[in-house]
């Protein structure tokens, strides 16, 4: 596929070149970006466009900077030895000596250094450390670029400024959701975090700016502060909760599900209505009793979106605006463990494990991090041997991709087709969470 928007033509005319850049680059008011995003799903030259051109954009973005090839220091400093040891060294001065004592405080200088920083490591035979696991390496990525007020910056890693606080919602699940005892850096970083969040809530209980995918910060960021409280119950986390949920109840459409913000007639979506649902579950669990009826209305919303050949739709069942992939994973991750039997019948049920299998076994040429994180879940939320073993293959697979290198070990690379709204932060927090 040329990648190159100047060599590329495209059939449609009604979208100006500098419009689709600007999208791209958030840059459009919030009716310019509705209307855009209309006309993108009815029409498909003007979608594979904007497809290349951020394809083009992750990539020239994830573009790794140039490595050092080769360590000349250890080379150097043989040659060096080598040299002065053919060399009789004659002390008939003082200003001899003086070299000599100048050199011998260079050389143990130089081993006191080495023992600060490497003598702990040193110690320890080289074959008996074992490296760490793709997670590890993740979660101490996210500590060490976590910003000094705990956000994780968009502007650093690219994706959207609007996003910023959904992203620092997935940066602080990945941080809770990892395995082990709780390390004094990832501790920190956590706290951090929900300072940052709960700094960023308005009076209304709202979470970041006022824009119309505002509901992506509300369910990530409040979904965060639960689990966040879950380790850790207190009471003024508590209350920053019952204002972030009733802010979430009160935006909850008549059908049951929820939408886009500013919206002149409001409709839902299962994009949005998932992280919304999501976090009402988990406030229900943790005691929330009033997130109970929402809870429960919001599924049977996303139920209804279900076809009996086990796919779910973008706003009704059959609706797939961008595939029917990443959707029906997402209706599949909250359904598939719920227990109400007659919420989804057992013949659907049956199809939507079908499905989600066949998913989980064909081959993926489109690196898709938000569409594997929601496959995993599924298939975590399914019973089975083959299950287990399609989750494995996943896991190993996405954990093949992990940056192992240089100034981004531990992270992954933002080159799908989301990740101009999330940037590197966006993959590696879902990349993670992936692989839990």
């Amino acid at each position: 596929m040329n990648l190159d928007p100047t060599t590329r033509r495209r059939s449609c005319e009604r979208v100006k070149e500098d419009e689709l850049t600007a999208y791209l680059a958030d840059e459009l008011d919030v009716e310019a970006r509705r209307k855009l995003e209309e006309h993108l799903t009815q029409c498909e030259p003007c979608r594979q466009e904007a497809d290349a051109r951020r394809l083009l954009l992750n990539r020239l973005r994830a573009a790794p900077a140039a490595a050092v090839s080769r360590d000349l220091a250890p080379m150097l400093l043989a040659r060096i030895a080598a040299g002065e040891a053919r060399r009789p060294i004659l002390v008939t001065s003082w200003p001899g000596l003086l070299k000599i004592a100048a050199a011998l405080v260079l050389v143990l200088g130089g081993v006191a250094l080495c023992w600060q920083f490497h003598g702990r490591v040193t110690l320890t035979p080289v074959a008996a450390q074992a490296p760490a696991s793709p997670i590890a390496q993740a979660v101490a990525w996210l500590c060490r670029t976590q910003e000094p007020d705990g956000s994780w910056s968009t502007a650093r890693w690219g994706g959207s400024h609007n996003y910023e606080v959904a992203l620092t919602g997935l940066s602080l699940l990945s941080l809770l959701e990892a395995e082990g005892p709780a390390s004094a850096e990832r501790t920190a970083a956590v706290e951090r975090a929900v300072r940052n969040l709960c700094g960023r809530q308005n009076e209304q209980g709202a979470f970041g700016a006022a824009f119309d995918g505002a509901p992506y910060n509300q369910g990530m960021a409040t979904l965060a502060l639960l689990r966040a409280y879950r380790a850790h119950p207190d009471v003024t986390l508590r209350r920053a909760l019952d204002g972030a949920l009733g802010l979430i109840v009160t935006r909850q459409l008549r059908d049951g599900g929820w939408g886009y913000v500013g919206e002149q007639t409001p409709s839902s979506n299962l994009s949005i209505t998932l992280w919304q649902v999501e976090a009402l579950r988990l406030a229900v669990a943790l005691g929330w009793d009033s997130a109970r009826t929402p809870a429960a209305r919001g599924l049977r919303w996303i139920a209804a979106v279900a076809a009996d050949d086990g796919s779910f739709g973008y706003r009704q069942s059959g609706d797939f605006p961008e595939g029917s992939r990443t959707l029906t994973a997402m209706g599949a991750m909250s359904l598939l463990d719920v227990a109400e039997g007659n919420l989804v019948p057992a013949a659907r049920r049956a199809a939507i494990k079908a499905r989600v299998q066949r998913m989980a076994s064909a081959s993926q040429p489109d690196l898709d991090y938000y569409g594997r994180y929601f496959l995993s879940a599924a298939l975590k939320r399914m019973e089975g041997d083959a299950a287990r073993r399609q989750l494995d293959a996943m896991q190993h697979a996405l954990a093949a991709t992990q940056v192992r290198q240089g100034a981004e070990r531990g992270s992954w690379n933002a080159d799908d087709r989301w990740s101009t709204a999330g940037g590197r932060i966006y993959a590696t927090a879902l990349a993670s969470l992936s692989l839990r």
